[in-house]
């Protein structure tokens, strides 16, 4: 280990225990080496050490030496013990939290994302988005994701079809066809469908020959002369 680890490392010598210099009373020492073997002879069970204060050599007993590395040892034992702790409380901590995340995702039940939706489409709709109304009025039609409302389901797909959405029109000749909100009525069915044809709906053109083969004569005429441009085919009026 680099002398500058040592220096921090040392804890014995920021306690003030182990070696002490007799002269300076300073705990900076440091290991020195026998002058001679005659002075390690006579000096037995004892350790050379010079003062970095005061620069004055002296020997101690081996166990001061040893008090200091148990003391060392000891630090170096609760300091990993320390770290060993904040581990454990950090990845708690971390595992925690992803509980707690987890339990809130949890916490949002399916008809609230539902409701989220249906908001967010009603949001669009009263914007003008012309699938929006669409969608709107389909699912009023059916009640899903909100309460079955044909009238109103009526009145957005009416909206959507005002634009010249080739889907919407085609939805609206079905909803005369079937009086889903409206008064059944063939012929106006067979306008909305034929404009929906007219927009390139090919679906649109099948559902409009299937209705003609329905039709007597004289509704098949009245739906003709309906479909002339200066005729109206419906009266729209934007829900509330």
């Amino acid at each position: 280990m680099p002398p500058s680890v040592l220096k921090f490392a040392d804890i014995a010598r920021l306690l003030g225990a182990g070696v002490i210099c007799p002269t300076c009373k300073g705990i900076a020492c440091r290991p020195s080496r026998w002058l001679s073997k005659e002075e390690k002879r006579c000096a037995y069970g004892t350790r050379p050490y010079r003062c970095n204060d005061c620069s004055q050599r002296f020997t101690v007993r081996s166990s001061a030496s040893f008090e200091r590395f148990l003391i060392n040892g000891m630090a170096g034992v609760m300091l990993g013990l320390g770290i060993s702790l904040a581990v454990d409380l950090w990845l708690d901590g971390s595992v925690e939290a992803k509980s707690q995340h987890a339990a809130q995702s949890a916490d949002v039940r399916p008809a609230d994302v539902a409701a989220m939706a249906a908001r967010k489409q009603e949001e669009a709709a009263e914007g003008g988005d012309a699938d929006a109304m669409l969608q709107l009025g389909r699912d009023l039609a059916k009640g899903n994701n909100r309460p079955k409302d044909v009238e109103q389901a009526a009145k957005w797909v009416q909206l959507a079809a005002a634009t010249g959405n080739a889907e919407a029109m085609l939805e609206l000749g079905r909803f005369y066809r079937d009086g889903v909100g409206l008064a059944q009525d063939s012929a106006r069915a067979y306008v909305w469908l034929s404009r929906a044809a007219e927009a390139k709906h090919t679906g649109a053109l099948l559902e409009r020959e299937a209705l003609i083969r329905t039709m007597g004569e004289e509704p098949l005429k009245v739906a003709r002369e309906l479909s002339l441009p200066t005729a109206p085919a419906s009266v729209v009026v934007r829900p509330k």
